[in-house]
């Protein structure tokens, strides 16, 4: 097996970049600081690809936009050695994560569950689409997400905990 070249290399990690950058654009509402700072990693990377040693600056830029799309970029330089204080992990200084799902959402969490579950170690006992349609076997066919997941929650008791 051939290995690639580092232009090869380059050529794919821009395109990757570029992806990311699509990917941050369509999904990730913020303010207008926390922006530049998003970009930041994404134009580490890039910059990184200018250089022979690529690799190292690519890394750092992926990883500081991975910190900052949980929260923050973390500042260690007045951290002494030894223990780590309590909240040394803490990216909340100026905003935190937070997932939201909305009914279908939800659904398609329950299905992705049915399929890719047993490799996470969640068994459920009845498939996604097959519950809903049983739900609507009672309910009516009209049944919306939201009295199907309260439907689904006293039915499947284990199985919505151990999803959600």
């Amino acid at each position: 097996m051939k290995s690639r070249s580092p232009a090869q290399w380059k050529k794919t990690l821009r395109g990757i970049l570029h992806e990311l950058f699509r990917y941050l654009e369509t999904n990730v509402e913020t303010d207008d600081v926390h922006w530049p700072m998003l970009y930041s990693g994404l134009n580490g990377a890039y910059g990184s690809l200018k250089q022979n040693d690529f690799w190292p600056g690519y890394v750092e830029g992926i990883t500081r936009l991975a910190l900052i799309l949980m929260g923050d970029y973390p500042d260690h330089r007045k951290r002494k050695r030894g223990r780590k204080q309590e909240g040394h992990y803490r990216l909340s200084r100026c905003r935190s994560i937070q997932y939201i799902q909305t009914s279908k959402q939800k659904l398609n969490t329950l299905v992705v569950a049915t399929v890719a579950g047993p490799m996470l170690g969640i068994k459920l006992s009845k498939d996604a689409i097959y519950a809903l349609r049983e739900c609507r076997d009672v309910a009516g066919y009209k049944v919306g997400y939201k009295e199907f997941f309260r439907w689904y929650r006293k039915k499947y008791q284990q199985d919505y905990a151990a999803v959600f």
